[in-house]
């Protein structure tokens, strides 16, 4: 473990992505970045590592231990971005990691180190700067010319006041104004950064003098801050001090958001008591000019903007030093409130891709509203109802964080009233997924009694049809059924178009698994509602169940295209969930229609797909029956070594590619897949021909000299065919061309 230490704004973040960059062909199962600054939970650590990695959570297991499980067997580099706020839950999730996982390393980046056997500190220096003209001593640039001689922090400031004021230069005539810039803000790239944005507006002698005056007012500053500290600090006070008092007011408004933020939430939560709703746009593009705010790349209407995290942390300050930080973060959960309502209001309607979208975006935003509305005793039904409004994008993409927020809510409101009720099935709904269906089940029995005492028929509709999902998950489909019909009346009853398709959608597999073809009927009634409606979403997991039915009837083609229209929907959205149950039944399809090897590699992507998402088939009896069936099947029909050949192929897939084997998008050629085990990209003609040179052992010289190229083409050769191979030496590419067959190669 290597960890990066070093000041806000000295490039920590910057250097490690660098080094991973640099070191990414040596990790076979690549480089992931979790980026930790806008994380404040610490019981979330585990699961904001297993989202980064593309694992989705539905299990009662620790997320500690499904991550190792999910690990144990792979080569990852791991960067935990900004640690220093979470120091004491990095360091335990660190030393699991290097404790039982020998593949798995990691890199840091943190104000401090976190303290733990095996970790290595970098210190991060500030750039390097030029020398004073006291300790220089003759006035000699070191190039034969008057003034400061170049260094790191020079150059990263021409660049950057270049940038905002096109064809500025470091010249012999100002080298040293720009020298003493650099020299008062010690080097620090965000400092440096922040300072020559402002030749917009003024000259290097005025930026001198400003930079001066903010240092003098600091030397009265906190003793116990470091210098480097009071550094950056003075040069973000003196951009604060440029500000307009609105725009120091949005500012200041502005870093309650975590993460990025669009135009809408700003207008909502950073406008009022003196800043007009009409002046919001106005104010972000004032931020952005003044390098507060950042822009991100996407298509308008919906650009996202964020704040860096030291600029946010600044900001959120002097919000504390208003008295009005707790105002503020009301606004803010109001607004997330608000938001989460309408999502749910709206889910059941055209909108269910654009709201996973925007959802999925504003995740750190809701998770901050959350946390902070838990701080509010008073407002414990408001944020029980919070998170229980959030189940519909939680149980399809994020069971993990739905079963954290909605347990603690339930811990914060006990009251017997609508609001419990209706925690209590969501949260139900969450354990019965995660196979826990004793707590679903005692859950579910207190929701029942308070929907009855209220006389809430909406609520007991919910309940019975989480209560028949539970059981029919648990292998009870007498009971389910009923349980289900019952749900279905009352949703119908109250016109709930969702939880009707809901319903629809269990009844049908119900139904299926007794080889009863009402299964077919309910999974058209269904279809109905969601073409009606314009459900994409839920649309793409009754396609699953049409398709299923349509495979287990034996109406092969039609099952192909139902299931192949299910995952392209389910792309829309990347729910790896429902990925991993088409590829499943289209792997039966394919054993069944005799093409044994597509059979087994679709059944290898499936595997990897299900261990994404920390889910199986094992729960459902049915459907382990039938994929333990085609499993036995293919290794009948291809034998052992073919089939593991063939599966493995699958296991090795991306979600993405995955789903583009199996709906024979440019789908990779077997010959491809078995070049090398690790199945790699091939190389091109004139790359198999230097790899064969470079197993004689020739150097990229001598390679250049034999093909009459240059060294440098040689040479960026070589890295090409490392980068394909994944290797991080030349003796890897010998040993793989040893054993290669002669027929691939050709070095003359």
């Amino acid at each position: 473990m290597l960890t990066l230490v070093g000041p806000g704004g000295v490039g920590k973040t910057r250097l490690g992505l660098h080094i991973a960059s640099e070191l990414g062909r040596a990790f076979p199962d690549g480089v992931w970045l979790v980026e930790l600054a806008s994380l404040h939970e610490g019981a979330l650590l585990d699961r904001t590592v297993a989202a980064a990695l593309g694992m989705q959570e539905a299990t009662p297991r620790t997320s500690a231990s499904a991550l190792r499980e999910y690990l144990a067997d792979k080569q990852v580099l791991l960067v935990l971005d900004n640690c220093e706020h979470l120091l004491d839950e990095c360091a335990v999730l660190a030393t699991g990691l290097l404790r039982d996982l020998p593949g798995i390393r990691l890199l840091a980046t943190s104000r401090q180190p976190l303290g733990i056997a095996g970790e290595r500190v970098m210190p991060v220096p500030p750039l390097s700067l030029p020398p004073s003209d006291s300790a220089r001593g003759d006035g000699n640039d070191g190039n034969g010319a008057g003034g400061a001689a170049r260094s790191e922090a020079m150059d990263l400031f021409e660049a950057r006041a270049a940038a905002v004021h096109p064809g500025f230069r470091v010249t012999t005539g100002n080298r040293e104004v720009v020298a003493r810039v650099c020299r008062r803000l010690d080097g620090i790239p965000l400092a440096i950064e922040l300072a020559a944005v402002r030749l917009r507006a003024l000259t290097l002698e005025d930026l001198l003098a400003g930079l001066d005056d903010r240092f003098a007012l600091l030397t009265t500053g906190s003793r116990t801050a470091t210098g480097r500290q009071q550094t950056l600090r003075a040069a973000v006070d003196w951009s604060y001090d440029l500000c307009s008092p609105q725009e120091k007011l949005f500012w200041a408004r502005a870093s309650v958001f975590s993460g990025d933020f669009d135009l809408t939430a700003a207008q909502s939560v950073c406008t009022g008591d003196g800043v007009e709703d009409s002046q919001a746009f106005e104010l972000v593009a004032a931020l952005i000019d003044r390098s507060i705010l950042l822009r991100l790349p996407g298509p308008a209407p919906h650009t996202r903007y964020r704040m860096l995290e030291t600029l946010r942390q600044y900001g959120l300050e002097r919000l504390q030093e208003s008295g009005s930080d707790r105002q503020q973060r009301g606004r803010h959960r109001d607004y997330y409130v608000d938001l989460a309502a309408r999502a749910e209001k709206e889910f059941p309607g055209p909108g269910q891709v654009e709201w996973h979208q925007r959802l999925r975006a504003e995740l750190p935003n809701i998770r901050s509203a959350i946390e902070f509305s838990l701080g509010s005793p008073a407002s414990s039904a408001e944020t029980l109802a919070f998170a229980a409004s959030m189940k519909d994008y939680w149980l399809g993409l994020a069971l993990g964080e739905a079963g954290h927020w909605l347990g603690r809510a339930l811990e914060a409101h006990s009251a017997a009233d609508a609001v419990r009720a209706k925690g209590l099935w969501a949260a139900a709904w969450v354990a019965s997924l995660q196979g826990d269906p004793e707590t679903a089940t005692d859950m579910l029995s207190e929701a029942r009694a308070i929907a009855a005492s209220l006389r809430d028929p909406s609520a007991q509709a919910h309940i019975a049809r989480v209560s028949g999902i539970t059981a029919l998950y648990h292998g009870d489909s007498a009971r389910a059924r009923p349980l289900l019909e019952e749900a279905l009346r009352g949703h119908r009853a109250a016109g709930d178009d969702g939880p009707v398709v809901l319903a629809l959608f269990y009844l049908g597999l119900e139904a299926s698994w007794r080889g009863d073809d009402q299964a077919q009927h309910y999974g058209q009634q269904a279809l109905d509602i969601c073409d009606r409606r314009g459900m994409t979403w839920s649309k793409a997991y009754v396609l699953w169940v049409v398709g299923y039915e349509e495979w287990r009837r034996g109406l092969h083609s039609r099952a192909a295209e139902t299931l192949a229209e299910s995952l392209r929907l389910h792309r829309t959205v990347q729910d790896r969930r429902g990925f991993a149950l088409g590829i499943e039944v289209l792997a039966w399809l394919a054993t069944v229609q005799g093409n044994a090897e597509r059979g087994a590699r679709l059944l290898g992507c499936a595997r990897s797909l299900w261990s994404l998402t920390r889910t199986s088939l094992a729960g459902l009896t049915h459907l382990f029956g039938y994929h333990q069936a085609c499993e036995t099947e293919l290794r009948d029909a291809l034998g052992e070594a073919k089939f593991t050949d063939a599966y493995t192929a699958g296991t090795r897939l991306s979600a993405s590619e995955a789903v583009s084997y199996a709906l024979h998008e440019g789908a990779r050629r077997p010959e491809q897949e078995q070049a090398d085990q690790r199945g790699y990209a091939p190389l091109t003609p004139r790359e198999r021909q230097i790899a064969a040179l470079v197993a004689e052992g020739k150097t990229n010289r001598e390679i250049a000299e034999q093909l009459v190229i240059s060294p440098r083409t040689a040479e960026t050769h070589v890295e090409h065919i490392l980068t394909k191979l994944g290797f991080t030496s030349r003796t890897q590419v010998a040993s793989w061309i040893a054993s290669t067959t002669d027929t691939d190669l050709d070095t003359t």
